[in-house]
């Protein structure tokens, strides 16, 4: 059943994704097996650091249904089944090893086999049901995880631990080459890791398989008894407890109510139409783990990747922290009606659709403006760089403003429609498909900047300190001026295609849905395009840049650091155009593959059963 469904399914976008998916596995499989054939003169090496890659295996595992989605197969296809739960729990786990991960996977733990065939015939004898038990235990651990994941996400408490886990990803998939660099100047290549870390990475129960092959060398046969009994011991525990989760009936959702006595105020930002908006923003802001969730990604994203380069004893990155934070937190506002679901319909028969869009922009400022103004002071002080305080408070007001109004812009233009709140899935990731609208925040976010950058850049050149400091000025009246003028743009969209919208999100399609068949080889372009794109233009463009101007000598995995003086900025400044090329043809291409809106003549004629009806015959009545 599995592989017909995977069979049917690779079209389009989608197996392009599969493809490069396991393309990707397959070259850290490989980097994993070539790991294990290094050549050390301290024996501890190659078993240490072979001992942290299977922990990072064994966590991707974890964290793969987080940001991966759901399975193809799912308990819920099989409820009206009389199955027992023992029988079906043997039935998916068995589904489960068909795929690309876990071929993947397979083929790096035979990096164990490799390590303990060096080591001689009888550790390789033991490697074999070694590396079957360790595949066997992440593949079940990952079964728990989704289970675990499911019921821990319908909680605020949950929805951050699952945004935080979200960020790191992204964190990781950005700045991981700070890991590198950080594992080069710590000297672990050379000498190990130390006592402590080598005890620990050993001790979970994914570096057991390496601790039998390490026993079976050194003749400790109660060791590696102990280890490879443990690993099979602690599988049968996983499968019994994954079996009593499959046909468990689906848990109520909190229901948490608020205050019945709160009395309507009389001034300040409460009060008007305006005022209920915000104190019910305010609130879901609080209460929804959607929006919490959305909180938590943009804050650890900025603090994680302003304090990775801490691991090699850098704080380049730290007065930075709050000027990312106000461009990712833009993405937290870039789909606010589709988080609400059919919800838009009160708005929309009250007539209250400014007051409606003004308020969410509020909250938004309120939500995110205290937290990016804490981590702006606290970072900047820690860093020790004075020269950046300018920057920092010119640039952050300007990106959280213009957040503020592209956000609502973008949430009523580019509306990714999603479950209502009730009817969400325990998956984080499958309320809606905001891909593109986050992508347009981060990448937008970056120009309600470039007033106040510009006088940053005159003021650094001529070491002018009034033009520094003027920036600051203009930097908040741009964020204002931004906040309120594509706010106003917003609400009139709102106002004149509220109906479509409502539609869209009741039925996932527009009213002028048309199917285009987009040819592979545009879809094979275009993802090539947004891929290659980000790594001409930021690793090996931008990131080279920063690196020859602050002077730090790192060359990691950077193309134009490798070449001579001479060559090093055309080089990088050509990997940026290339990057901007490539970005160019992969946003023309995705821009081709859409229908056409519908025309405002089509627009003007509403349904029957759409909201301008039914405010028609509400004010009749």
């Amino acid at each position: 059943m599995k592989l017909a469904i995977l069979r049917r399914s690779m079209t389009g976008g989608k197996a392009t994704w599969m493809i490069i998916g396991g393309v990707i596995g397959t070259v850290l499989a490989g980097a994993t097996i070539w790991l294990s054939l290094l050549d050390s003169a301290n024996p501890h090496v190659v078993a240490d650091l072979l001992a942290a890659v299977y922990l990072m295996w064994t966590l991707g595992w974890i964290i793969g249904p987080i940001w991966g989605g759901a399975t193809v197969l799912r308990v819920e296809h099989f409820a009206l089944l009389s199955v027992p739960r023992r029988r079906l729990a043997y039935g998916l786990l068995g589904a489960a090893f068909v795929g690309i991960t876990t071929a993947v996977t397979l083929l790096g733990f035979l990096s164990l086999i490799v390590y303990a065939a060096r080591l001689g015939v009888v550790p390789a004898l033991v490697a074999v049901p070694g590396a079957l038990l360790q595949l066997i235990f992440v593949v079940l651990l990952s079964r728990v995880a989704m289970a675990v994941v499911g019921v821990v996400a319908r909680s605020r408490t949950g929805a951050a631990f699952t945004g935080a886990i979200i960020a790191a990803m992204m964190v990781l998939a950005q700045s991981g080459w700070m890991v590198y660099v950080a594992i080069q100047v710590s000297g672990v290549l050379t000498t190990g890791f130390g006592p402590g870390f080598r005890t620990t990475v050993r001790a979970v129960p994914s570096g057991w398989a390496l601790v039998a092959v390490e026993s079976a060398d050194t003749g400790k046969w109660w060791l590696v008894l102990a280890s490879l009994a443990g690993l099979a011991a602690l599988i049968m525990l996983l499968l019994l407890a994954w079996s009593r989760t499959l046909g468990s009936p689906r848990r109520a959702r909190a229901t948490i109510r608020g205050s019945r006595n709160a009395r309507p105020a009389r001034g300040g930002l409460f009060a008007g139409r305006t005022g209920p908006v915000l104190r019910k923003e305010l609130r879901t802001w609080w209460r929804d783990p959607l929006r919490t969730q959305s909180v938590f990604v943009p804050v650890v994203w900025a603090l994680g990747t302003a304090l990775l380069p801490l691991t090699f004893d850098s704080k380049l990155l730290l007065p930075w922290a709050a000027p990312a934070l106000a461009v990712m937190a833009g993405a937290a506002a870039s789909n606010l009606y589709g988080q609400d679901g059919t919800a838009l319909w009160m708005t929309l028969l009250t007539g209250s659709e400014r007051a409606d869009l003004r308020g969410r922009q509020l909250g938004y400022l309120l939500i995110f403006g205290p937290i990016t103004l804490v981590v702006a002071v606290v970072c900047t002080i820690w860093s020790g760089q004075t020269w950046t305080w300018p920057w920092v408070l010119a640039l952050t007001p300007a990106m959280l403003g213009g957040g503020a109004g592209l956000g609502a812009l973008i949430s009523v233009v580019a509306l990714a429609p999603g479950p209502d709140a009730h009817k969400r899935p325990d998956n984080p990731l499958e309320h809606g498909d905001t891909t593109g609208q986050a992508n347009l925040m981060v990448w937008g976010g970056l120009v309600p900047g470039i007033p106040a950058g510009v006088l940053l850049g005159f003021g650094t050149a001529y070491d002018n300190a009034f033009l520094l400091w003027a920036a600051v000025p203009v930097g908040v009246a741009t964020g204002v001026f931004l906040a309120w003028w594509l706010g106003n743009v917003a609400v009139g969209r709102l106002e004149a295609r509220g109906s479509e919208m409502l539609f869209l999100m009741r039925t996932g399609r527009t009213s002028k849905s048309v199917k285009i068949d987009v040819p592979k080889r545009t879809v094979w372009v275009s993802i090539l395009g947004w891929t290659l794109g980000s790594i001409a233009l930021f690793p090996q463009g931008i990131v080279p840049m920063i690196v020859l101007l602050v002077g730090v000598e790192v060359k990691s995995w950077f193309l134009a650091l490798y070449l001579p003086g001479a060559l090093r900025w055309p080089a990088a400044a050509g990997m940026v155009l290339i990057g901007v090329w490539l970005y160019w043809i992969a946003i023309k291409l995705t821009m081709m593959s859409k229908p056409s809106p519908p025309s405002d003549g089509d627009a003007a004629v509403a349904p029957a059963g759409t909201p301008e009806t039914q405010r028609a015959e509400f004010e009749s009545v």
